[in-house]
């Protein structure tokens, strides 16, 4: 329902979170629990997730921290080359897992265990065919002479291609689109979808890599921002011609300690506190806010064969300044758009 500087939608669901371990966990999970009904909780923690029992304890963490008792945790099994086969196939047929997690090797945040040779996970992406789940993945190629504003095009042609081509029936979210080039790649093939984050429509690289060669850490993520261009088409993608592209703020945390401007940052943007806002913001810049329901409630749902959310959110346009920080204990995270005026705002949860 649209009024005059007014919606309500159907609650949404973000396809895509990184809720971390210990304090910085318990700093975070509210934000994404407060307004989403399901969360997919990534599964690159320190020791990455790759067994039922890791799952359920990791889940049981963040239902612990969050803050509504309805609020559901999926998470997808961790890839390496040497998975138990058995355990992951009887994980996804318990529901246990939602899908399978590719992260190519060193591609970003906690990903050493990822995969450097493709084939040797065929094995469990016939088992996902099989059971009919998701494949999601960071589709970037990390290797010399890549540069890094390539690496999603790169991924896609030598890595995402031959994915399709060996499994054609295999659902695939290609997460985080960074690029016009992956989007048209989603647009054109079948059985893939595609999250789009805040930040990815929201900045370019010109936000990130600054004069006299400083990076500013906050804006630093994996992949990083591109281009204009990219930026307009990935907005084109999101709030008009969105049909198989739905909701991941890849809302990633980190210690203040860990983004300091140097050659140790560690890439990602901490959007949880201000996301359903942020999206609601840009949808009304590209005069397209009657279509944030269906990018933010309904294809993501629709796309991993789950029912669509009975509660609903309302929103109002109505400026507010997010808060610079996340403060729990001595853990210290710096929001995304902190201490910057959104012209959206939740006024009721649960209409």
């Amino acid at each position: 329902m649209i009024k005059k500087n007014k919606i309500t939608i159907l609650q949404p669901d973000d396809w895509h979170v990184h809720f971390r371990e210990g304090d910085l966990l318990k700093a975070v999970t509210p934000f994404s629990s407060r307004i989403n009904g399901r969360c997919i909780a990534m599964p690159n923690t320190e020791i990455p997730i790759t067994s039922s029992e890791h799952a359920l304890k990791y889940k049981e963490e963040i239902i612990k921290n969050a803050n509504n008792s309805s609020f559901e945790v999926l998470i997808p099994c961790y890839l390496t080359e040497n998975l138990d086969l058995n355990e992951f196939k009887k994980s996804l047929i318990n529901n246990f897992f939602v899908g399978a997690k590719l992260y190519p090797n060193n591609a970003t945040t906690n990903s050493s265990y990822g995969v450097s040779e493709l084939e040797k996970i065929f094995p469990a992406l016939e088992i996902l065919q099989n059971e009919k789940k998701i494949l999601l993945i960071h589709g970037e190629k990390v290797r010399d002479g890549v540069d890094i504003f390539d690496r999603e095009k790169i991924f896609i042609d030598e890595d995402l291609k031959k994915i399709r081509e060996e499994f054609k029936e295999l659902k695939i979210v290609l997460e985080h689109v960074s690029t016009s080039y992956g989007v048209d790649f989603v647009k054109t093939n079948k059985n893939i979808g595609g999250t789009i984050t805040p930040h990815h429509m929201m900045l370019t690289k010109k936000d990130v890599f600054l004069k006299n060669n400083d990076i500013d850490p906050h804006h630093f993520c994996m992949p990083v921002v591109k281009n204009e261009t990219d930026l307009l088409a990935l907005r084109n993608a999101a709030c008009i011609d969105n049909d198989k592209f739905f909701l991941g703020t890849d809302s990633a945390p980190h210690i203040i300690e860990h983004k300091l401007p140097n050659d140790k940052i560690r890439p990602g943007i901490f959007s949880a506190v201000c996301s359903i806002e942020l999206y609601a913001h840009i949808f009304d810049e590209e005069n397209s806010i009657e279509t944030l329901e269906k990018f933010s409630s309904i294809n993501g749902p629709n796309f991993y064969n789950m029912p669509v959310n009975s509660s609903k959110i309302h929103l109002e346009k109505k400026e507010w300044i997010v808060p610079d920080m996340t403060l729990y204990d001595s853990v210290k995270v710096k929001n995304f758009f902190g201490n910057k005026k959104i012209n959206w705002k939740i006024v009721n949860l649960n209409v």
